[in-house]
């Protein structure tokens, strides 16, 4: 093999060579790019998740406190017989009026 063959088979090797090391760093710049947005998302849904959990805190604390004082949604004796039956009719024609809705 001549010298100059040996040359440019040596600079075909190399050119191959910075082909691949371009490519990984494009893929390794791409990769952080991902990286970095996965973990801005990750961050908004913790702090998104903290919020619910408050949420459910204060809720909870409401109810319990609500139960504690045995005290119905509408307050003690608040209905009597049948206007409690005149509402649960009224509720059940809603829903049936509803249900009609999204069935046609």
């Amino acid at each position: 093999m001549s010298e100059t063959s040996k040359y440019d088979l040596f600079l075909d090797e190399l050119s191959s060579l910075e082909k691949q090391i371009y490519i990984y760093i494009q893929r390794g710049t791409e990769l952080a790019e991902t990286n970095q947005g996965l973990n801005n998302r990750i961050a908004l849904l913790e702090r998104e998740n903290e919020s619910l959990k408050k949420k459910i805190v204060e809720i909870e604390s409401k109810v319990s406190r609500t139960l504690l004082n045995d005290q119905n949604i509408f307050g003690d004796d608040a209905f009597n017989v049948e206007e409690k039956e005149a509402l649960k009719h009224k509720i059940s024609e809603l829903i049936a009026r509803i249900d009609y809705h999204l069935r046609s």
